[in-house]
């Protein structure tokens, strides 16, 4: 059952916490949480419950990382042992260690992306420190380095370094620039972006391109989508298309669907469904994304999506209006964060009476809870699929079928 961990880090590193179990009792294990979590917190037990899709690498299966500059570095027990003091405005690169926001592990590996991502890690590590330039610090928000984010495209290769920092300095962006392309020719967009948000995340308000293209591309089975720095895409990839081949094969689709997509991000489950259903209408409240999945439509030569921007509970509220604009849906597919969905979400779904919902959660805590609200009345809990997408850690992605009782009885052999 337990097997010795081959990162370094494992021990105070917070990035995964079961590398210390042998992967068939991690999915073991996620499954049997899967099943207790949804009769103990849904109340469910009449339901077909799957056997766990596990994943085919169990190493380096990330498609994007982000890690975090600190002016601290993280002292294990040994190095505390040796009699290594606490440095407080150094320039540390790495995960944060568990339980701690301001301290970093100064990584030297990471077994969960690819092993060029952490020679640029160390690359980007030194580039800073010779700078000069100090580390931002949560503590009294000044400094200048703030994190890396690396997506690896895996099944195009494309490659991606995004330096986020407080601020644009033109002799930095020049030194990125010189050193990083010609040292990784991997690179095909390096870009130097910049925040001044207080909050600890690595998201870009302005983005600089410093070398290649603005943007990558990554394919899910036959489509195509463009990634920004700042877009959401699943980062598992090749799980991801066995995730949404699973929401496919839930729906069972004759292809005369019309479907909405609630939280649909930039739109990639809508453009992998499309070729199977007559509409997908997406939903969601986030500006960048509505409009990065428009052009992946346009990527992919799709013309049966559209996409609408505004937040859900506000949005479907009105379900006559909504009915009258898009049509009535057959199926709901939702694939909402890990908090769930708002209760007035939760509503406007009963009100809209799909004859399906197909659920996908990364969180089956919050599953639970908005499955228990549907299956009061008007739903039935028909199956559960789970899906590992990051081994060695403790998440589980999560599909839900349910269909209405009202609607023909779903062979859930099928």
């Amino acid at each position: 059952m337990f097997t010795e961990p081959k990162c370094k880090h494992f021990y105070e590193c917070g990035g995964c916490s079961l590398q210390h179990f042998d992967y068939k009792n991690q999915i073991k294990a996620k499954e049997e949480q899967v099943f207790d979590i949804l009769k103990r917190i849904g109340g469910f037990d009449s339901f077909q419950m799957l056997p766990i899709i596990p994943v085919s690498h169990v190493f380096h299966y990330r498609n994007k990382m982000e890690f975090s500059f600190s002016r601290e570095r993280w002292l294990n027990s040994e190095e505390i042992n040796r009699g290594e003091k606490p440095e407080r405005d150094g320039h540390f690169l790495g995960m944060h260690a568990k339980g701690f926001y301001e301290k970093v592990i100064n990584l030297q590996e990471c077994l969960l992306v690819e092993p060029v991502v952490t020679e640029i890690l160390e690359s980007v590590r030194t580039l800073a420190k010779e700078s000069g330039l100090p580390v931002y610090s949560t503590r009294d928000h000044s400094g200048f380095w703030r994190f890396l984010v690396v997506r690896v495209c895996k099944n195009t290769g494309d490659f991606m370094v995004n330096i986020v920092t407080w601020d644009y300095n033109k002799n930095i962006a020049e030194m990125l620039k010189k050193e990083l392309p010609g040292k990784f020719p991997h690179i095909t967009s390096l870009l130097m972006s910049t925040t001044t948000s207080k909050a600890n995340v690595a998201f870009s308000e302005k983005e600089h391109l410093l070398f290649g293209r603005k943007t990558v591309f990554e394919k899910l089975g036959k489509y195509r989508f463009e990634i920004s720095g700042n877009s959401f895409f699943q980062t598992n990839t090749k799980q991801a298309e066995r995730l949404y081949d699973t929401v496919i094969d839930f729906a069972e689709l004759d292809g005369n669907e019309n479907v909405y997509d609630l939280y649909c991000g930039a739109g990639t489950i809508s453009i992998y469904i499309s070729e199977h259903v007559k509409q997908v209408v997406g939903f969601e409240s986030v500006s960048s994304a509505v409009a990065d999945a428009g052009n992946n439509c346009k990527l992919n030569h799709i013309t049966n999506c559209r996409f609408v921007l505004g937040d859900l509970k506000d949005e479907l509220r009105d379900t006559e209006k909504i009915i009258t604009q898009y049509g009535k849906p057959d199926l709901i597919i939702i694939d909402p964060p890990r908090s769930g969905m708002h209760p007035k979400t939760v509503q406007a779904i009963l009100d809209l009476k799909p004859k399906k919902i197909v659920h996908v959660s990364c969180n089956p805590a919050t599953l639970a809870r908005d499955l228990n609200v549907l299956c009061q009345t008007d739903y039935n809990l028909i199956k559960i699929q789970p899906v590992d997408m990051f081994p060695h850690t403790a998440h589980i992605e999560v599909v839900a079928l349910l269909s209405s009782i009202n609607h023909k009885k779903i062979n859930i052999n099928s």
